[in-house]
This record gives C-alpha cells, sequence and structure tokens, in this order.
C-alpha cells in the first residue's frame, strides 16, 4: 500500500502545483497585456479587426470567467460589425471533466450590430479568406480526396443522432442589443433594439425565455417608416438525444403603426399551446393556435409531416365571428354603395385542409355570411393548376350588397334626379369597363357544381337553383342549369367561349309554368302580362357589355302563355272606344275592366341583333279573337305593335255589343312605346284603321242592299212574267173552249 499513499502525495502535490500556477496567473499575469497579440492572431488568421478598448478580466476555478468591456469586431477593411460595452460569462471547471457544461452567467450589455448588403448583394458580414486559403480552397479535389470525402459523408450521415455535452445555462441576457441592417440592393433599412432573457437552460427541460422587441423599417433615406413593437414569452425544451424541440405558452402580443398601412396602429395577438418539431422525422405539429387582430380571431391546429423531403400536412381553420364591414373600414378600404346598411356586418368560417406539394383539399368549407350560409368541398392540382368545387348554400339576397336604386323624390327634385342619372350613363357609355373579364376566364381550369336555395337576384325571387360548370382555356359550359321560380321550372344548357377576339355567349333555355306577371314586376317593375310561360328555344351574342350584348342578340324562340292577361290593357275597351269615335258616340268606361284575360297566347319569336319580332301572334279567349305582329327593341327597351282585336259579342265585358257583322271583322289596335311607360296609354284603337273598317263595311252594306232589291226586282218580273204566262194560258183555254 505504499504505492497508494506516494501516489496520493504525488496527486496532491501536483493539485497544489496547478492552483499555485493558477494563483500566481490570477495575481501576477494581466490579461490586457495579451491584446495586442490577441488582435494580430485574429486580423492574421481569419482576417478579423479586433477592437479591445476596455480591460480585460479573467478567473480561472471554480469558475472559467471572462468580462470584456468596449469591443468592437470588423471583418478586413470594411467599418465595425459588431461592438458591445460590456460581455461576461463564467463556466464551471469541475463539470467539464464529466463532459457537462455549466454557465452560471451569459450578459452581453449594449451590443450594436450593423449589417449592410451592398447594390451587389455582397453583405458586409461575409468572410474574406486569405489569399492562400483561398487559393487552396479553389483549387479542384484529387479523386482520393473526393473518395475520402464521399466515405466521411457516408460515415456521418445527416440522421445520426447528435451528441452534445451536457449544458446548464442559468441565465443568459441579451440587453440592449441594437441591431441595423441596410439592404442597398431593395432600398430598405431596418432598425431593431431588442433584449432577450432565458433563464435555468438545461436539455430535455423546459426553459422559459423572454423578449421584448423594436424594429423600424424604412426606405434608406428613412421615408415610409413602419414602427413595430413586440413582447415574447414562452416555454423552450431541446431534447438532443432525440433531435426535437418543443415550444409551449407562446403568447406573442405586437402593435404596428406608419402612415403607409393602411389602418395604424394595429395590434395583435398570438399564442400556442405547443410546438413539437421532429428533425429526424420532419414533422412539425403545432397544437392552439390563436390569433387576434382587428377584430378577428383566428384559431388553428397544424401538422406538417416530412416538410423537407416530401411535404404534407393538414390544418383545421376556424374564424370566430366578427365584423366585416368593421374589418374593411379599419383597413381603409372604400366600401361600394349598399342597399342594406346592416349587409356584411356579421361572418364567420371553418375549414379543413389537407394536402402536399401537388395536391390540396379543403373538405369541408364552412363560411356563413349574415343570413347566408355555404358548404363547400374542393380539390386543388397544383400542377397543373386545376380544381374541383362544390358548393351548397341557401338563403342568398345580393341585393343586399348592391347599390340602392335610384328614386326620384317627392318634392320636386325630379329634375337633379334626371340630370344624375343622365351624367350617369354619359360616363358609363366613356369609361371602357368590360363586363366579362376575359383574360381571368383564359386561365380557367377546372369543374364546379352548386345548388343553392332560397336566392334573390335583382329581386328576382329563386327558390332553387342548380349548376354544373366546366372552365378549360377560355370555354365555360354550363350543362345543365336549373331553377324553380315562381311555380314553374327553367333549365338550360350555356355556354360562354372568350377563345376569339370577343366573348360569345349561347343559351338554349327551357321554361315551363313560370307565372309571368311577378317574375317581370320583380326583375323590370313591369306589369303588362300575366299567366303560366312555356318556351323553347335558342339564342346567342356576341359582346363584352350589356348593351352589345343585347344589340348583338339573335334566335329563335317559341312562347306560349296560358290563362293569363294583359295587365292594364283591355282590348275589348279600346275595341269599343274606336267603334264610339267612329260612330262619334260615347262608352261608359266604367263598365269595362283593366286587363285582358285570355286563355292562351301563343307566338313564335325571331329575334336579330336584339329586335324581337313576333309573327303569328295568338291570343284565345271567350269574347276575344287577337292576332299581331310587331317588333320589341331590347336595346332600346320599346315596343312597336299591331295587334288586330276580333270580338264575339264580348262575353268578357258587357259594355260592348256589336252585331254579327261588326263582330266579324278585326280591329287594329297600336301599341307603342318605351316598357317604362304607363300599360294604359301604351295601346290605343287605330281610329284611320277602324275608319276604313268601317267605310269597307258600308260598302258592303251598300253593295248587299243592291243586290237584295236587284234580287227583289228579279223575283217580281218572275212573278209577274210568269203570272202573264198563266193569264195567257187562261185565254188561251178560254179561246179553245169557245171554238167547242
Amino acid at each position: 500500500m505504499v504505492w497508494v499513499k506516494r501516489l496520493s502525495l504525488f496527486i496532491g502535490g501536483l493539485l497544489a502545483l496547478v492552483a499555485i500556477l493558477l494563483a500566481y496567473v490570477i495575481l501576477f499575469v494581466n490579461p490586457n497585456d495579451f491584446k495586442d497579440e490577441l488582435k494580430s492572431v485574429a486580423l492574421d488568421k481569419a482576417n478579423v479587426t479586433l477592437r479591445l478598448d476596455g480591460d480585460i478580466s479573467w478567473s480561472f476555478f471554480p469558475w472559467l470567467g471572462l468580462e470584456l468591456e468596449d469591443i468592437g469586431v470588423a471583418l478586413g477593411t470594411d467599418a465595425e460589425i459588431v461592438q458591445f460595452d460590456r460581455a461576461e460569462f463564467g463556466l464551471a471547471i469541475l463539470p467539464l471533466l464529466e463532459q457537462k457544461i455549466q454557465v452560471d452567467k451569459v450578459n452581453l450589455v449594449n451590443l450594436t450590430a450593423r449589417l449592410k448588403k451592398d447594390a451587389q448583394g455582397r453583405g458586409n458580414w461575409e468572410m474574406t479568406q486569405p489569399q492562400a486559403v483561398a487559393s487552396s480552397s479553389g483549387a479542384s479535389p484529387t479523386p482520393a480526396q473526393a473518395s475520402t470525402s464521399v466515405q466521411t459523408d457516408e460515415a456521418n450521415p445527416s440522421s445520426s443522432p447528435l451528441n452534445l455535452p451536457d449544458l446548464q445555462l442559468d441565465e443568459l441576457i441579451i440587453e440592449n442589443a441594437q441591431v441595423q441592417y441596410r439592404d442597398e440592393q431593395t432600398n430598405q433599412l431596418i432598425d431593431a433594439t431588442l433584449t432577450i432573457r432565458l433563464n435555468d437552460v438545461q436539455w430535455d427541460k423546459a426553459w422559459p425565455m423572454a423578449m421584448d422587441m423594436a424594429v423600424t423599417q424604412s426606405d434608406l433615406q428613412g421615408g415610409s417608416a413602419i414602427n413595430a413593437k413586440a413582447t415574447l414569452s414562452a416555454n423552450l425544451a431541446v431534447f438532443p438525444s432525440r433531435e426535437t424541440l418543443s415550444l409551449d405558452s407562446l403568447v406573442l402580443t405586437g402593435e404596428v403603426e406608419g402612415d403607409s398601412l393602411p389602418a395604424s396602429p394595429i395590434s395583435a395577438k398570438l399564442s400556442a399551446m405547443t410546438l413539437d418539431v421532429d428533425l429526424p422525422q420532419e414533422n412539425v405539429l403545432l397544437d392552439g393556435l390563436s390569433l387576434n387582430v382587428l377584430g378577428v380571431n383566428l384559431d388553428a391546429k397544424v401538422r406538417a409531416y416530412q416538410v423537407l423531403s416530401d411535404p404534407q400536412f393538414s390544418a383545421v381553420l376556424s374564424i370566430g365571428e366578427f365584423n366585416p364591414r368593421y374589418l374593411l373600414t379599419r383597413l381603409s378600404v372604400a366600401l361600394p354603395d349598399m342597399a342594406d346598411e346592416t349587409a356584411l356586418t356579421k361572418a364567420r368560417a371553418a375549414i379543413t385542409l389537407e394536402g402536399n406539394m401537388d395536391t390540396v383539399t379543403a373538405q369541408p368549407i364552412s363560411l356563413v355570411m349574415d343570413d347566408t350560409s355555404i358548404e363547400a368541398n374542393a380539390v386543388l392540382d397544383l400542377s397543373p393548376l386545376r380544381w374541383d368545387v362544390s358548393v351548397a348554400g341557401k338563403n342568398l339576397n345580393l341585393d343586399r350588397y348592391l347599390p340602392k336604386p335610384v328614386e326620384e323624390n317627392e318634392n320636386g327634385s325630379k329634375v337633379a334626379v334626371t340630370e344624375a342619372q343622365v351624367e350617369a350613363k354619359v360616363e358609363q357609355a366613356t369609361a371602357p369597363s368590360e363586363l366579362i373579364p376575359v383574360d381571368t376566364i383564359r386561365e380557367l381550369n377546372g369543374h364546379v357544381d352548386m345548388v343553392f336555395e332560397s336566392l334573390v337576384v335583382k329581386n328576382v325571387k329563386i327558390d332553387k337553383i342548380e349548376l354544373d360548370s366546366t372552365q378549360f382555356q377560355g370555354l365555360v359550359e354550363i350543362s345543365p342549369l336549373k331553377a324553380t321560380l315562381y311555380e314553374g321550372s327553367v333549365s338550360s344548357q350555356a355556354s360562354l367561349d372568350v377563345r376569339g377576339k370577343m366573348p360569345t355567349v349561347s343559351v338554349s333555355p327551357t321554361i315551363d309554368g313560370v307565372q309571368i306577371q311577378p317574375l317581370l314586376v320583380d326583375f323590370m317593375d313591369m306589369d303588362k302580362i300575366a299567366g303560366a310561360t312555356y318556351l323553347n328555344g335558342e339564342l346567342n351574342t356576341t359582346g363584352n357589355s350589356v348593351d352589345a350584348l343585347m344589340a348583338s342578340l339573335q334566335g329563335d324562340l317559341l312562347v306560349d302563355i296560358r290563362n293569363g292577361a294583359l295587365i292594364g290593357t283591355n282590348l275589348t275597351k279600346t275595341v269599343c272606344q274606336g267603334i264610339a269615335a267612329v260612330r262619334k258616340d260615347a262608352i261608359d268606361e266604367s263598365e269595362f275592366g283593366p286587363d285582358t284575360p285570355f286563355e292562351t297566347m301563343r307566338f313564335p319569336a325571331h329575334i336579330v341583333n336584339g329586335q324581337v319580332s313576333t309573327p303569328g301572334l295568338e291570343i284565345r279567349s271567350a269574347g276575344v279573337q287577337v292576332t299581331g305582329d310587331g317588333v320589341v327593341s331590347l336595346p332600346n327597351a320599346s315596343l312597336d305593335y299591331q295587334a288586330n282585336v276580333g270580338l264575339g259579342g264580348s262575353g268578357l265585358d258587357n259594355a260592348c255589343r256589336v252585331n254579327e257583322k261588326v263582330a266579324k271583322l278585326a280591329f287594329p289596335i297600336v301599341c307603342k312605346g318605351e316598357f317604362s311607360d304607363d300599360p294604359a296609354g301604351l295601346c290605343g284603337p287605330d281610329l284611320k284603321g277602324f275608319g276604313s273598317l268601317f267605310a269597307d263595311l258600308a260598302k258592303e252594306e251598300l253593295k248587299a242592299k243592291a243586290d237584295e232589291e236587284k234580287e227583289r226586282l228579279k223575283v217580281k218580273l218572275e212573278e209577274k212574267a210568269e203570272a202573264e204566262q198563266e193569264r195567257l194560258k187562261d185565254k188561251l183555254k178560254d179561246k179553245l173552249k169557245s171554238l167547242f
């Protein structure tokens, strides 16, 4: 056991010698004496210029401590890139023997960093290698070196676990750090002030972290400045053996202001329950994400897998109820005039997403806007871009979001309103506005099907509408389009083709039993006809404005209206007025109803350049028979029409009775004017035509009387001749009797 005793004495003496040497170094060696040597080594070996104006103090046991004051660092011949007033840290010696790093404090005070990128894109932080090193690094590697490099890479794959020494850091403080970034390529200047604090930092355990930051972004001249302030707090845990990290209880609050922002200031709060990052699996999991900004609350849950090799993700997003009108107003977005001031005041949304670099699927999508609810599913292919969207919704009144119709005032300001309307029409006519976005439609590539219940558009009430549409390279096809409205249904096939110079629209409509009167009243405020309408035909038009589309409308329609009436126009009354006027008489108009009921109205409509002609119009009713022809101009919203009305005793109205001869006549009624005119004054008797009819009737009556007189005289002569013959016969008989 003597050797053990001697070994112990040797180790004890060695430790005493080390202690004496450390004490000597601490007491008699001044680290400031090595400043010049440190500067020379940094400049020669790394091309780094050190400025060590302050004192350097150190300690070696039990903490390896270092404190520096007033230090600057520059790369090459550039200006100093980093400066700080004081830097200090302390590292425990004995834990290093166990491969443990224990630091009591790291403190950087008043750190200043000036980062600059010149017009050529070179940053002042980029190291300039010495000439010898640069030339050596520029040489091509030999095959042996390349082989060695490959073997080294294969021997140390990226998937190998990290083997870091144990770490214990009691406190890390970066206090009042000033960072300036100047980019001459993008004319951008960023100034940031931040303070960072970490406490009780250890691997495999969560440690608190906090940061305060103020950032100003502007151009190089200081214009268009945006100022931001932010505060962050969270708990961070790093697991080196698993190569994972976890962040929980994240809270980030901030405020941004600037003249160039649509709203200033803007306050926001971002929080997250957990954020887990797994480097080997390339997974990122985010739970409990919440963002609150400008009255909008967004909640999210995100899953991302293989983010570096083959990204895949899923997310659930939810936006709580908010006021879109308030949001847009805060963002200085000018809202269009709306008929309903309460529109666009309530909205919420939810969406579930999943996908990868090729396809994104959103299913389901739920949106509520005011009284409207929409459910949708969507699949988006990214290469090439294509979509497949299904939408189901209900309770949408588009008129709430459209401008309120201009109405004339009752206090005599009709002229002012009319002038405003004229100016609007002139402005609209001179402005080169396009109704159809041709360039956008040419880029569409996808499929959309939609079902909507309870829809109002331009005051037209649609109970249900269904459509199935495909879009590809400028051709949009809708097949079919179905709608249920006004006690009937509409079906159609339609297409929009913008592949040529001018958009072309084709429609094949079919209408089955739609009540035409309420439809026209709602859509055009035109109450001129009623009845169940049946229609089929073909229409096509070309243009990129409402006027152009109306002016180039072509096609043929077959229209049948059953059990209806001509509203505001009584053809019987109009005929009787014409008859009375010709006879220089008067009728009791109060005995006539305001309308002309009919059993059927049937006519073909031939449309050329927006002009609708209806040859073969026929209206049948109990006491009125009507035929007609004329032109209805859609571009001018006017009509020029003549109806020929025949009365058969007028079983519809007791105020007008005609004899059998008059009942055979077809009286001309002329309807001429604009759609907006009063229906009662739109149609009237063609008095000249009435006069011609009665003149012809008088001629026929005179001719009939002459023919009757001729027939009477003829009969009388024939009777006289017969009587004379009988007398002669009798006389002859008497003579014969006298002979015998």
